[in-house]
């Protein structure tokens, strides 16, 4: 009976394990528990996505759903053999309670590139070896290969918010940063002086702001550990103005305009703002950028808007002008011979612009470069060296570094260098001792000659090479044949341009004299050979050119008086000639006191040695050498009885000298009132003789003394005017006379005086002429007859005076409106009679007697005339008698 219970137990126990199994098989299976329904790795149920390979590819976020919504455990797996099982090798997460499930940072490391199914199962309580999938999604996990950050954008601009130069890089993905280097394409300096990482934007700070191209090196990782193999480089682009939100910005046509906005992804808006611009561009600053690079090239001049994001309150203004870039070429054909050169200059409507200037030839290609800056005054002068260039076609291209601008020359022909030759202008040149020689050498096919003057016959050797740096095809070369004197081998740049010069556009590259060949005193007269030819090299049997210098004796030939007047502006030989060929300087041996004296010298020989002189203008120059060289003194005609003449005190602070060194003239202007004497003080009345003496001694070469003078009186400064009657008409003339300098202005005041009624007040402007008058013309038609006034004359430096004046009828018929009320006398020479006939009624005569008297008499006191003249502002005797007078002054004058 044990037995059979124990077996019976057995049994049981059997039967019990055995519906354990089936009913735990039950619970999995079947439809009482819930499964996975639906699975979305974050593109949406059931879409595919993509994630790159590598160490950190993970699946960000992923959830799975469930049929009930009550919280389960559940299993996400990639099926990568596809047989809807989990595997121990296959990715998977386990996610308890879920409803849905969740999945954060999905690990997919594992796999390598592929496209993958997605399964996903309920698993509270089924056992890992054999959990079946309740949905599989086909295809929907791509894995892609392992890609590094790309560089989508490298601006270079100057950021005004901050004033910093910045560059800022946009990658399409967050990054770090390994290497970061900025530098210009021809350098490798390191530009960055800092820079900062914000998700995929990271901007690099530079020190400054260039112009030239720019390239960045780099290399950063991703949050995958994605980077590249070595370090990559591009070019980075460069703005030349930034516009900010609120900005207004004027921008040169061509340049590139950075727009930064206040955040990155912003949306930016273009629109040209004039009736006639129909420009408008929408775009965006893109992913990890605030830069929108706007180019200018080709839009029109004027005004734009630019709008962030759409809204209008967010805008900036940029008016485009234009550059007005331009190159100039000063020869368009040259030669390629040595030391030619390629010149012109680069201008624009803006300075102080970096620009590239290039050498272009026919092909396109750039044979020489340039790097410069525009002056302040929006200008570049360049320079090219052709004497290496092929012979053909050529242009200068400038291009303005900020605006990308450029402008090109007209063609420039490079043509092969001829044969050097070089010849004199003149076979024959001409000159005094002691003066400058003036030798023109003529060059073709080089800019370098050598210029040799005299022989071992004559004692004198001297060699100078010049270039010609203007290219305009001769040296005019200044040969001093005073300074030759003391001077021997090879000359310093100072004894060289003492002994030589050259015009400002030519240069002397050196001289010499011959050492055993040179001279201890002025050069003697006579003929000095005369050879030049090309380069550098002096050797007689290689003269292209030859000629004769002949120098001859100096000679003192001078001395003349003249006058000015007191206010002149005398400055150079041109104020002088032009004074001369107006009248405003007259020769004269009586000069009023206190107008300029101006002593004409004529004499050769003396240009040498005032060039020679150490000092700072003509002037100086010439009282160094008074006394020594020679003696210019100005002395007292007559000194009287027991007194030696004063002598006027002349030199650089009371005398000017103007020279005239091509004439042998000089010209030495002093004021009268202003000069010191070595006595008393020089009055009017005074007679002056003025001399000029070169002693037989002298360094500048005479062989035997030479002098010469000239005497003048100053006299006391004065006007004249008679009382004078003017008609009550127009164009009435006053008139008068001066001893005062031709040319000087004076002034006439015509005030009515009495009880002259309604009063009035006239002036007018006269000069006095060479013939000592002086005139001016005024308008009395408003005046009534018998109205009397007052002429005041005044000018230079004659004291003034007045004269008394009356109005009479107006005369229809009558151009004369002056009449002189006194008796003039003036002597004449013998048999010579004047006569002037009128109406019975009123008869002037002037009559010469043997003794040279003639008479003028005036009609009756109550008698009132009008007298038709070709002397306007005189009566019929007046007339008369000023023309006799006038006589009698230019023979006093003679």
């Amino acid at each position: 009976m044990t037995r059979n219970k124990e077996q019976f137990r057995a049994v049981v126990l059997a039967a019990l394990m055995v519906m354990s199994v089936f009913a735990g098989t039950i619970a999995f299976t079947g439809t009482a528990a819930a499964d996975a329904s639906a699975i979305d790795l974050g593109a949406g149920d059931g879409n595919s996505v993509s994630v790159e390979a590598g160490s950190s590819a993970t699946i960000d976020s992923a959830s799975v759903s469930d049929s009930d919504g009550t919280p389960e455990q559940f299993t996400l797996w990639v099926d990568v053999n596809g047989d809807g099982f989990l595997n121990d090798s296959e990715p998977n997460e386990t996610v308890n309670n879920g409803a849905p499930a969740s999945f954060t940072d999905f690990d997919v490391s594992s796999l390598s590139t592929g496209t993958y199914n997605v399964s996903a199962a309920e698993t509270t309580n089924a056992p890992s070896s054999s959990i079946e999938a309740n949905e599989t999604v086909e295809d929907q996990l791509t894995v892609t290969k392992a890609a590094a950050p790309v560089l989508q954008s490298a601006v270079h601009f100057d950021n005004s918010t901050n004033n910093t130069a910045e560059v800022e890089l946009a990658f399409d993905e967050n990054v770090t940063v390994q290497t970061l280097n900025v530098s210009k394409v021809d350098g490798n300096t390191n530009l960055v002086t800092g820079f900062e990482v914000d998700n995929g934007r990271v901007v690099a700070t530079l020190g400054q702001a260039y112009t030239e191209d720019l390239e960045v090196t780099y290399k950063v990782t991703d949050e995958s550990g994605n980077t590249y193999a070595k370090n990559k480089t591009a070019d980075v682009e460069f703005a030349a103005v930034t516009t900010n939100v609120g900005d207004s910005d004027d921008a040169y046509k061509g340049s590139t305009v950075a727009v930064v906005s206040n955040n990155t992804s912003t949306d930016v808006e273009i629109t040209g703002t004039a009736d006639d611009n129909s420009f408008f561009r929408s775009g965006s600053t893109g992913d990890n950028s605030k830069v929108y690079v706007f180019d200018t090239e080709n839009r029109d001049v004027g005004e734009y808007e630019v709008v962030f994001d759409g809204d209008e309150m967010q805008n900036a203004t940029i008016e485009i002008r234009e550059l007005g870039l331009s190159v100039s070429v000063d020869d368009l054909t040259v030669t390629n011979d040595d030391d030619s050169t390629i010149e012109g200059t680069v201008s624009a409507n803006a300075g102080d612009r970096p620009v590239t200037v290039e050498l272009v030839d026919a092909d396109d290609d750039t044979v020489e470069t340039i790097g410069a800056t525009l002056t302040g005054q929006a200008e570049y002068d360049y320079t090219f060296n052709a004497s290496d260039l092929d012979a053909g076609n050529y242009t200068v291209v400038a291009t303005d570094n900020q605006s990308g601008v450029t402008a090109e020359s007209s063609s420039i022909v490079v043509e092969k260098a001829g044969t050097g030759q070089a010849d004199f202008a003149e076979g024959i040149v001409t000159e005094e001792r002691g003066d400058i020689a003036n030798i023109t050498v003529e060059l073709q096919n080089t800019d370098t000659a050598t210029l040799k003057i005299g022989s071992s016959d004559v004692g004198f050797v001297s060699n100078v090479t010049v270039v010609d740096d203007d290219g305009d095809g001769m040296v005019n070369v200044s040969f001093n044949t005073y300074a030759a004197s003391g001077l021997s081998g090879s000359l310093s740049d100072t004894q060289a341009e003492t002994l030589y010069s050259v015009g400002e556009d030519d240069e002397i590259d050196s001289a010499e004299i011959d050492s055993d060949n040179s001279v201890d005193a002025l050069l003697d007269a006579g003929e000095y050979d005369l050879e030049v030819q090309t380069g550098t090299d002096s050797d007689s049997d290689d003269a292209q050119g030859v000629g004769t210098l002949v120098l001859e004796e100096r000679n003192t030939s001078s001395l003349q008086s003249w006058t000015a007047p007191s206010n002149a502006e005398i400055e150079n030989k041109g104020d002088v000639y032009a004074a001369i060929n107006n009248g405003n300087i007259t020769q004269d041996d009586e000069i009023a006191f206190g107008d300029l004296s101006v002593h004409q010298l004529e004499a050769s020989g003396l240009a040498g040695a005032l060039d020679a002189q150490d000092a700072d203008n003509t002037t100086a120059a010439f009282f160094a050498l008074n006394g020594s060289a020679y003696s210019l003194t100005v002395e007292q005609t007559e000194a009287g009885a027991n007194r030696d003449p004063f002598m006027l005190e002349l030199g650089n602070s009371s005398a000017t000298v103007i020279s005239d060194a091509e004439n042998d003239t000089y010209f030495v202007v002093f004021d009268s009132d202003e000069v010191n004497t070595t006595g008393r003080d020089l009055a009017d009345d005074d007679g002056l003789t003025a001399n000029f003496t070169v002693s037989d001694d002298s360094p500048i070469g005479t062989d035997e003394e030479q002098s010469v003078e000239d005497s003048y009186e100053l006299v006391e400064a004065e006007h004249t005017l008679d009382d004078v009657t003017v008609a009550a008409a127009a164009d009435q003339t006053v008139a008068g006379e001066s001893n005062v300098a031709p040319g000087t202005e004076i002034n006439l005041r015509v005030r009515s005086d009495g009880d002259t009624q309604p009063s009035f007040l006239k002036t007018a402007t006269a000069y006095v002429t060479e013939n000592g008058t002086y005139e001016a013309v005024f308008d009395f038609s408003e005046q009534s007859a018998n109205d009397t006034f007052t002429v005041t004359v005044r000018g230079g430096v004659a004291d003034s005076i007045t004269a008394d004046g009356t109005v009479s009828a107006a005369d229809n018929d009558s151009e004369t409106s002056t009449e002189v009320s006194e008796t003039v006398t003036a002597t004449e020479a013998p048999e010579e009679t004047a006569t002037a006939t009128e109406e019975p009624a009123d008869t002037a005569t002037a009559t010469e007697e043997p003794e040279e008297t003639a008479t003028a008499t005036e009609a009756p006191a109550d008698s009132e005339t009008e007298t038709e003249t070709s002397t306007p502002g005189f009566g019929a005797v007046v007339a008369v008698t000023a023309l006799l007078a006038a006589a009698l002054l230019a023979v006093r004058r003679d």
